[in-house]
């Protein structure tokens, strides 16, 4: 039958746009999920980089987290001040498998800055606007 073979690159920008723009979201995500566990060198660099009084969260190896703010930081560890807690807690950079950071109010924000259900909302919208531009095709949606 005369079937007409589609060439994938002969389709109009607009899709192009859409599919880079999907993967320009998601790329910064792809990122973060690489590995949990950082290099002692690398916490301290992150931790002198944010300063004291920044407020982060810190999860340890071990799975325990602590939410606060930077009080001190040494060669081998840094404090942190929890908003409950009498004293500060002593952090060790080899202990940590994540840090992020974002005042206590603010949603938690990523190492790049980007929030979580912002880049899941932009996500689900330019997915959508994508499908609606695959299945509608170049001729518009039309009964």
């Amino acid at each position: 039958m005369g079937m007409k073979q589609a060439n994938f690159l002969s389709r109009k920008p607009s899709r192009w746009i859409a599919i880079v723009a999907i993967l320009a979201i998601l790329a910064p995500t792809a990122g973060s999920a690489q590995s949990r566990h950082s290099a002692p060198e690398a916490v301290r660099s992150r931790v002198l980089k944010l300063g004291v009084g920044q407020w982060v969260r810190v999860r340890e190896q071990s799975g325990v987290n602590f939410n606060g703010q930077i009080t001190g930081v040494g060669p081998r560890l840094f404090q942190i001040q929890q908003r409950d807690a009498e004293g500060p807690t002593d952090v060790y950079y080899a202990d940590v498998a994540r840090i992020q950071c974002g005042a206590p109010s603010e949603p938690f924000r990523g190492l790049n800055g980007e929030s979580r259900a912002g880049m899941i909302l932009a996500a689900v919208f330019l997915t959508g606007a994508f499908i609606g531009i695959a299945v509608c095709g170049e001729g518009g949606c039309h009964k």
